[in-house]
């Protein structure tokens, strides 16, 4: 008897599991913010934006990079909805666009502590 317990409560966690699966929609956006994450320019400037919000220059000089550059890889972080922009005054500022940002950022440093606690 509790082996077929066993089996209807898998099977219906087998149903669940498909029905609350993203769409293939949500996915490819979670694969390409993954990917922007995977750039250590970017998340160097993603840290940086978490403190304040920066101009382009800014972030350069902080990073010590090249405008250009760091203004090709705000343009990736903007078209994912990770940044945003407001102009103040004569420049243009980046920030970004919520906490969730942050927050996963913060789960991962808290696994690198946890891994490391192992060992």
């Amino acid at each position: 008897m509790p082996e077929q317990n066993f089996e209807l409560e898998h099977q219906q966690a087998l149903h669940t599991l498909k029905q609350n699966l993203p769409s293939d929609n949500d996915l490819d956006a979670m694969v390409n913010i993954f990917k922007a994450f995977g750039d250590m320019t970017r998340v160097k400037i993603i840290l940086a934006l978490a403190e304040t919000p920066l101009s382009v220059g800014e972030i350069a000089d902080t990073l010590d990079m090249s405008q250009s550059s760091i203004s090709h890889q705000l343009s990736i972080l903007k078209q994912l909805n990770l940044v945003s922009n407001a102009r103040r005054g004569r420049n243009i500022h980046y920030r970004l666009s919520d906490q969730h940002i942050i927050t996963i950022f913060n789960q991962t440093k808290e696994h690198i502590i946890e891994d490391e606690n192992d060992y």
